[in-house]
């Protein structure tokens, strides 16, 4: 398990699994994933979405990727703590799963500053080469800069994922101080995780998080 170099703010569990932990400690399936940008709070039944939260202790949450970026997040509301777990491939990113998620916490009475925040392994700019229009729909948020993108060794376009959500974490007001993000990349990182671009197409690690 890979967890978050940064201290929570609060008693918390989290973490990003490997290839090599048991699925046995990892949290129940509760989303049906659709690169989206629903985000809705956990319950027992397995619902479509791509974003979790709960304020419920002993509620594990998570998301399944393969590439895409987990996201975690974990903040102090009025009412108690808040946890949430996000998928965020580029079409999630682009449609703002993170500007929901952060509005979601904001709703409750939370501060954007006072989020503890982590961006889990996943494909990075070196292998994400994208097409000209995932650009183009990138280029439409208001946190996007043109360092987020070069040219790959095949002419085409590559993303930087993790720093364009990083950019829109900034954006958003999160504090870069309370940053635990891994930014490893799951298609060169071959011994440790699953990448659907080399081939892996049904095996997931997890992005998951606990109020204890």
């Amino acid at each position: 398990m890979l967890v978050p170099q940064i201290a929570p703010p609060f008693p918390l569990r989290w973490g990003f699994s490997t290839k090599h932990d048991d699925p046995k400690d990892l949290p129940p399936v509760r989303l049906s994933q659709v690169h989206g940008c629903g985000i809705v709070e956990a319950a027992e039944a397995v619902v479509e979405g791509d974003g979790l939260w709960t304020v419920r202790a002993g509620v594990p949450i998570g998301v399944r990727v393969a590439d895409c970026v987990p996201i975690l997040l974990a903040g102090m509301t009025p009412e108690g703590p808040w946890i949430s777990a996000l998928h965020a491939g580029w079409r999630g990113a682009v449609a703002g799963i993170l500007r929901l998620g952060v509005a979601r916490f904001v709703e409750l009475g939370g501060d954007s500053s006072e989020l503890v925040w982590a961006l889990g392994p996943a494909i990075q700019r070196c292998h994400f080469e994208v097409g000209p229009e995932v650009i183009e729909a990138a280029a439409q948020d208001p946190a996007w800069h043109e360092f987020l993108v070069s040219e790959g060794p095949r002419g085409r376009p590559h993303l930087d994922l993790h720093g364009f959500l990083g950019a829109q974490a900034m954006d958003l007001g999160l504090d870069p101080a309370k940053d635990g993000s891994l930014p490893l990349c799951t298609v060169c990182q071959e011994h440790l995780l699953w990448s659907y671009r080399r081939g892996d197409h049904s095996e997931r690690q997890w992005g998951w998080i606990e109020l204890p």
